[in-house]
């Protein structure tokens, strides 16, 4: 339930309390005054006359009234959260109860339910005997404080490169869990389930088609999963690739791919191979060793 619902519902409750609690003697009388109250203040200030007094009372009457409302009208008792009663901010700042819903809709639209759940606290990696646990250590570590960094990075892309089973999707698990933990929009995506999405913007009405890539071009960091394993589809897997990585050249791209660097360079061209390498903004890191599915079956 979205925390501008919560609050519609809080105000509705509440509501329907003071309706039924217009017929409290004392609750009417007080609401009854402040009209007429208000009535005389208003003919006073229309015939220019002296309205300090009505002014004076004015205050009183709402004193009391919110005196009242506290003691028997506790927004507090109807809203789902207490602290902030369904505002979103205490004192100025983002509530807890805020925070946790905006981060449940960012996991929901992440795309993170394909991916195994692995984060940096939960994995195994120590405990698993491959040729590639050192490297695949350091990797972890590397990741987890480019999370913790984020986004004052020293660079905007990460490329890592590496045979299948090695460890990448696991590595982007984790990383996409501590983004989505710190609040920061992320999406996750596999090269295969890209490519369909650059189809359907390719064949959908010119007119109707920009909100497609809209999330993919605005979110905080992109996590692309299994590059070039995708068919490459003709005026659409590598023309799209690039609009998207030059719309996002300031944001954050991640990408896992199980390519080197002459492959990747070969399949996707020149321009695709310059914006996931440039030296200025990406990071490459290679990671090789034993198909880690194997070896956990044993």
């Amino acid at each position: 339930m979205l925390l501008e619902n919560r609050l519609s519902i809080t105000l509705e409750k509440l509501d329907s309390a003071k309706e039924k609690f217009a017929q409290n003697q004392e609750y009417a009388q007080l609401t009854k005054d402040i009209k007429l109250n208000t009535l005389a203040l208003s003919k006073a200030l229309a015939n220019n006359q002296d309205f300090s007094e009505f002014e004076k009372k004015d205050k009183s009457l709402n004193k009391q009234l919110a005196e009242f409302e506290n003691k028997n009208l506790n927004i507090k008792s109807f809203a789902h959260c207490p602290t902030c009663c369904d505002t979103g901010f205490v004192d100025g700042k983002y509530c807890n109860c805020f925070i946790s819903l905006y981060k449940q809709i960012l996991r929901q639209k992440s795309g993170i339910d394909s991916l195994p759940n692995f984060t940096f606290k939960n994995n195994k990696i120590a405990e698993i005997k491959c040729k590639q646990s050192k490297t695949l250590a350091k990797l972890y570590d590397s990741m987890e404080k480019y999370c913790d960094e984020f986004p004052n990075n020293n660079f905007k892309n990460i490329l890592i490169c590496g045979k299948v089973g090695v460890g990448k999707s696991c590595l982007l698990s984790c990383t996409i869990n501590k983004l989505l933990d710190k609040g920061i929009s992320s999406q996750y995506f596999s090269a295969f389930n890209l490519n369909s999405l650059f189809l359907k913007y390719h064949t959908t009405n010119v007119k109707e088609r920009d909100y497609i890539l809209t999330n993919l071009i605005e979110t905080d960091v992109l996590l692309i999963d299994d590059l070039g394993t995708e068919p490459i589809i003709k005026n659409v897997s590598i023309e799209y690739l690039t609009l998207l990585l030059t719309e996002r050249q300031n944001k954050h791209t991640i990408i896992a791919t199980n390519l080197t660097d002459e492959e990747i360079q070969n399949k996707y061209g020149d321009r695709v191979f310059s914006r996931l390498t440039n030296k200025n903004m990406s990071k490459l890191l290679y990671l090789d060793g034993d198909d880690l599915r194997h070896i956990n079956k044993k």
